[in-house]
C-alpha cells in the first residue's frame, strides 16, 4: 500500500533504496557549499528504529525532528541543478512538510529546478530511494496509500488516535438513550489483533462482525447534534457499509441532527479511527487504504471490429476463451460487483471452448498476457492467444494458437497490475474474433 515517486536529479553516483518502513523519525541533511551532500534517515517499522544513511558527510549538518507517529512527513520538495564544481547534477537543496501543517527550514541552496513529491492523497513519507557518492545525486521517496478524514462532531473530550492497521475485525459499539457512549474495535496487524476502545461503556453494546480479511469496512456513516443532558455535542448514531454490500444496522439514536459520511476514495478499506472522547464519542474520525483509481492500459491487436468496454467491477470469477484454427474467437467474462455476478461476452462462439476459474474474492488475476499477429484467413490483425496469471501463484494454460512447443504465436504482450492491483475489467474490438484487447487495472474486492 504504497506510492513510489522520482527520483529526481542527476544520474552519477550509486543508486539506493531504502525500502519501505512504518514512519520516519527524524532527518540528518549534510548541506555543502552548492549542494545537499548527505542525507541521513531515522525510520521506525515495527517499533524498531533503523537508520540509513547517503552520501558524504561534509558541511553543516542540521536536523528535523518529527513528532512520530502522530506527526508524519507528507511531502519532499528542493531543487537540483548543474553543479561546476562536481560537474554533474545533484540535488542542492531540500524542505519537508509535515501532516501538522509545519515546514522545516530549506536545508541547501534552494536555487536550480524546483521539485515537490508528495501524495495524491495525503499519504506520509514511509521511505527514500536515489542516487548518491560525494554528495545526493538524486532523489526520490515512498510514500503510504492512506488518506485520513477530518473527525465528524464536537470539540470536547480527550483526542484518541488509534493510528493505522491492515484492518478491521469487529466493532462494539454502546447506545445511551441520546448518544454513542462508547466504541472498541478489534483491529488486526501482521496477523496479530490489538483492540482499542474510547468513551465510557454504558447503555446498550452491540457488536458488529467483519468477515476479515476478505471483507472490509469501506465506509462509516452517521450523525452528530447538540446533546442537552452533556450540554455538547456528540455522536448520535454510527453505522458501516462493507466490501460485500452489507450495511451495519444503525447504532445509537436514529439519525438526527448533521448526518456525515467517511469513506475512502475508490473504495478503499477502513485502517483506523480517531476522534474524541470522554463520557461518551464526543468526535470520530477515520483512516482509510487510499485505492489509486483504476488504470486503463491500452489495447494491443487490431483496428477493425466493434468496439467494447466492460468498464469496472470488483473481480473477475471466470473467464471463457473461444481457440478458433489461428485465433482468439470469443470471450466471455463472469466479473462480480456488489455481491453479484454480471457476465459479458465478445466475439463469436467459434472453436474450442476453455474456461479458466478464480477463486474470486480470495484469488484475483494479477496478470494478462498473449500474442496479436496478421491472420490471413481474415485478412487483419487478431489476437491469437491469451494467458491469465493470479494473486496465488496460478497461470493459465494457453488459451489460443500455440506451435509444437505449446508456446503462443505471435507479437507478445502482458498487462501486469502494480502494488496488489488486479484485473478489473476488459476493453477492446471485437467482431468475427476478437481484434484488439486491453484492460483495467485496479483494487476491488481484495
Amino acid at each position: 500500500m504504497f506510492e513510489k515517486m522520482g527520483p529526481v536529479g542527476g544520474n552519477m553516483g550509486s543508486v539506493f533504496d531504502d525500502g519501505v518502513y512504518d514512519g520516519v523519525k527524524k532527518i540528518t541533511v549534510g548541506k555543502d557549499i552548492d549542494c545537499v551532500s548527505y542525507i541521513k534517515i531515522e525510520y521506525e517499522k515495527d517499533g524498531k528504529f533503523v537508520t540509513h544513511e547517503h552520501g558524504t558527510i561534509r558541511g553543516e549538518l542540521k536536523e528535523f525532528d518529527v513528532g512520530y507517529p502522530k506527526e508524519c512527513i507528507t511531502s519532499v520538495g528542493g531543487s537540483y541543478d548543474h553543479v561546476t564544481r562536481y560537474n554533474t547534477v545533484l540535488i542542492k537543496s531540500l524542505i519537508f512538510k509535515t501532516s501538522y501543517g509545519r515546514t522545516s527550514p530549506t536545508f541547501g541552496d534552494s536555487s536550480g529546478k524546483e521539485f515537490m513529491l508528495e501524495s495524491k492523497n495525503g499519504g506520509k513519507l514511509i521511505g527514500f530511494h536515489g542516487r548518491s557518492g560525494q554528495a545526493i545525486d538524486a532523489i526520490g521517496a515512498y510514500f503510504s496509500l492512506v488518506e485520513k478524514t477530518a473527525a465528524m462532531g464536537g470539540n470536547m473530550g480527550d483526542a484518541f488516535d488509534d493510528g493505522v492497521f491492515d484492518g478491521v475485525k469487529k466493532i462494539t459499539v454502546g447506545k445511551d438513550i441520546d448518544c454513542i457512549s462508547y466504541i472498541k474495535i478489534e483491529y488486526e496487524k501482521n496477523g496479530n489483533f490489538e483492540t482499542r476502545e474510547h468513551g465510557t461503556i454504558r447503555g446498550e453494546l452491540k457488536e458488529f462482525d467483519v468477515a476479515y480479511p476478505n471483507e472490509c469496512i469501506i465506509s462509516v456513516g452517521g450523525s452528530y447534534d447538540h446533546v442537552n443532558r452533556y450540554k455538547a455535542v456528540l455522536i448520535k448514531s454510527l453505522f458501516f457499509k462493507t466490501s460485500f454490500g452489507r450495511t451495519s444496522p444503525i447504532f445509537g439514536a436514529s439519525p438526527s441532527g448533521t448526518e456525515f459520511m467517511l469513506e475512502g476514495k475508490n473504495g478503499g478499506k477502513l485502517l483506523g479511527f480517531h476522534g474524541r472522547s470522554g463520557q461518551a464519542i464526543d468526535a470520530i474520525g477515520a483512516y482509510f487504504w487510499s485505492v489509486p483509481a483504476p488504470q486503463k492500459i491500452e489495447q494491443v491487436g487490431g483496428n477493425m471490429g466493434v468496439v467494447f468496454d466492460d468498464g469496472v467491477f470488483e473481480g473477475v470469477k471466470k473467464v471463457i476463451v473461444g481457440k478458433d484454427i489461428d485465433c482468439v474467437s470469443y470471450i466471455k467474462i463472469e466479473y462480480e460487483k456488489d455481491n453479484k455476478a454480471e457476465t459479458l461476452e465478445h466475439g463469436t462462439i467459434r472453436g474450442e471452448l476453455k474456461e479458466f476459474a478464480v477463486d474470486y474474492p480470495n484469488e484475483c488475476i494479477t496478470y494478462v498476457g498473449g500474442t496479436y499477429d496478421h491472420v490471413n484467413r481474415y485478412n487483419t490483425v487478431l489476437i491469437k492467444s491469451l494467458l491469465f496469471k493470479t494473486s496465488s501463484g496460478r497461470t493459465s494454460p494457453v488459451l489460443g494458437e500455440t506451435n509444437l512447443s505449446g508456446k503462443p504465436v505471435g507479437k507478445e504482450f502482458m498487462f501486469e497490475g502494480t502494488n496488489g492491483r488486479n484485473l478489473l475489467g476488459f476493453h477492446g474490438h471485437s467482431g468475427q474474433a476478437i481484434d484488439a484487447i486491453g484492460v483495467y487495472f485496479g483494487t476491488g474486492g481484495i
